[in-house]
Parts: C-alpha cells; sequence; structure tokens
C-alpha cells in the first residue's frame, strides 16, 4: 500500500513538472483556442450545450439513434451541417446535435481564422527525442481527457503511446501487453 502511494506521489510530481516546464514553450503559440476548444483546421463552428441533449447518429434508413447525452456547458466542433430532421450539426465521427434552443452555435471570429491559417502555413518545428525516456510515458497534457475510444483517439494527444501509470493508460491499448498502450513500432 505504501509503495502505491508513493508511486502516485512522483506519478503527480512528474506531472507537475513536466507542466510547469512546458510554460511558454512554442508548442502553446502553436494552437488557437476558441472558448474550452481548439479551432481545428476544417472546423465551420461550435455549439455550447445549454441544456442537457441528446448526441445522434443517422441510420442509413435516415432515421436518428440517440449515442449519449451531452452535459449542459460542454462545447463541440462543427465540421458540417445537414437539413434532415430540422438541421443537424456534424461534430465529427458521424455524430450530430440537433439544431435547437438547448445547442447555441456559433461560428469563429474572421481573426481566429487568420491566425489559424497563418499558424498552420507555417508550422513550429518539433523537435522530436532520438530515445524516448520513460518519463515521456507518464507527462499528462492539460485538458487531455483521461480515456480513449482506441489508439487513434490516445494518439491525438500522446503520439507515443503512454506507459502504465499514466491516467490515460488502459490495458486493452497494450495489445503486448509490455506496460505501454499504444506506442509507435519503434519503440
Amino acid at each position: 500500500m505504501f509503495k502505491k502511494f508513493v508511486k502516485g506521489i512522483l506519478i503527480v510530481m512528474l506531472a507537475i513538472g513536466v507542466n510547469a516546464s512546458n510554460v511558454g514553450s512554442a508548442d502553446a503559440a502553436s494552437i488557437v483556442m476558441w472558448g474550452k476548444t481548439e479551432l481545428k483546421l476544417g472546423q465551420i463552428g461550435k455549439v455550447t450545450i445549454s441544456v442537457n441533449t441528446p448526441l445522434v447518429k443517422l441510420n442509413n434508413d435516415g432515421s436518428i439513434i440517440t449515442v449519449r447525452t451531452l452535459k449542459q456547458g460542454e462545447e463541440f466542433r462543427v465540421y458540417s451541417y445537414k437539413n434532415n430532421h430540422g438541421g443537424l450539426y456534424g461534430v465529427g465521427g458521424g455524430s450530430f446535435v440537433k439544431k435547437d434552443n438547448k445547442a447555441k452555435y456559433e461560428t469563429p471570429s474572421k481573426s481566429k481564422l487568420a491566425l489559424l491559417k497563418e499558424i498552420s502555413e507555417n508550422p513550429e518545428p518539433t523537435p522530436q527525442p532520438s530515445q524516448p525516456s520513460v518519463e515521456e510515458g507518464l507527462e499528462v497534457i492539460s485538458g487531455a481527457p483521461s480515456t480513449f475510444k482506441n489508439c487513434t483517439a490516445l494518439k491525438e494527444y500522446y503520439p507515443d503511446g503512454v506507459q502504465k501509470g499514466h491516467p490515460a493508460y488502459a490495458s486493452k491499448h497494450d495489445r503486448d501487453k509490455d506496460g505501454w498502450a499504444c506506442e509507435p513500432s519503434w519503440r
């Protein structure tokens, strides 16, 4: 029990140290935040959920099915719009939010779009480590989810995967059971 406690304290201290060392880094300047979400290329707007509302998918016959309930205050990127069922905002992954008073739709400002375009056309080179260390597998990215549906989703935040003990580690993502989830083939 004591060993688990000490291990937990070390992980937290490591995460705090890594986050503190990243303050003011070039990476922070290479993203455009819009409210609680990062503005991405291809995004046409965002919806902010004002009252709990369903996230839906379209069936092949054109009917809709509820996937889960979105909570008040959550924000989602919008990538498309369909006129079906009174209007549907496409939030990615084949999922939609119905156009109604439960979801406030907004478009990004021209200045945010111009900044995103500038960053995407002139990206800052990010140095790649020659040989990753164990500590990198424990780095926690502020604002990143702690659970992921699959390795593709996890690698959006942690391209090199995560080590056992990391909040995002899940054994289902560790195919070779070596203590690293979603690691690249070179690891």
